[in-house]
């Protein structure tokens, strides 16, 4: 490529390579990103191979720059800029990582959000300009979704497969703090109810009261096949595991126990009157 705009660009205290072509097109270095996450070397090549197998990248998205490094200038595999969020959005983060590295976890997500628009505004021209008023931002909202629609139609990839695949990953994410407070509510809700409420003597014998959550949370897991704890399960799931907990009756021996240390409370309180 020729007629190059090479800059460093700051986004968010870490410096990426980017470059603007002739058309204006802005091609950002993936080795720079990769660092600033803090990839080892190999996660780093994992993620250029798998952009490089990705057809949403194939034909536009994706091209070798040639960029200053620590060895000289060299050509190096970069992604458009436009095309940055599609592909951090494919950086899957399980519950392991989110629990021992949350401070990738948190800064992969700003460079999602963030990135892109940061690394774009470094290559626009400083002028001062009035603000547009409501019919022109109307207008330049309008014409920038039919640029996008327009650059999406030049991929060579079938729409659909992108929107299934995104909403997969979506579906896929275990639930977030809010919907893993909502099901403790309801084994919480459900354990009073099935042990006869607060004031029973079931409920106040810590040690019943104890078995009958461990097995509230067992049986929400044995439904859930293959999760290590609830909070792995899956966020479109989180209302028919509200519902399971719900219709939760406890097993033979559990009942049982129940019932004879509620009975036998209540025989001893009468026996003790009648005397």
């Amino acid at each position: 490529m020729e007629n190059l705009i090479v800059k460093n660009v700051d986004v968010m205290g870490d410096f990426i390579a980017a470059a603007q072509d002739q058309d204006g097109n802005i091609w950002v270095g993936v080795r720079w990103i990769c660092d600033a996450l803090d990839m080892t070397e190999g996660q780093r090549k994992r993620q250029i191979k798998n952009i490089q197998k990705d057809m949403a990248f194939e034909k536009v998205g994706s091209n070798w720059i040639p960029l200053r490094t620590d060895g000289g200038v060299k050509e190096v595999f970069c992604i458009r800029n436009d095309f940055v969020p599609l592909w951090l959005a494919k950086i899957t983060i399980t519950e392991k990582t989110r629990e021992e590295r949350p401070d990738f976890a948190k800064k992969l997500l700003d460079y999602q959000l963030k990135a892109k628009d940061i690394l774009a505004e470094a290559f626009l021209p400083k002028q001062d300009t009035p603000p547009l008023t409501l019919k022109e931002q109307v207008r330049t909202i309008a014409q920038g979704t039919a640029e996008l629609y327009e650059r999406v139609d030049k991929v060579a990839v079938a729409v659909d497969d992108v929107k299934s695949e995104i909403e997969t990953i979506k579906n896929d994410l275990p639930i977030l703090p809010i919907e893993a407070d909502e099901i403790t509510k309801a084994v919480r809700r459900r354990g009073v109810q099935v042990l006869g409420g607060k004031e029973s003597p079931a409920y106040n014998d810590r040690g019943l009261r104890q078995r009958v959550y461990n097995n509230l949370y067992a049986n929400l897991k044995y439904n859930f096949e293959g999760i290590r704890s609830y909070k792995a399960i899956r966020r479109k799931d989180t209302d028919k595991a509200i519902k399971i907990v719900n219709e939760y009756n406890p097993p033979l021996f559990l009942a049982e126990q129940i019932e004879a240390v509620n009975t036998q409370q209540s025989f001893d309180f009468e026996g003790g009157a009648g005397r």
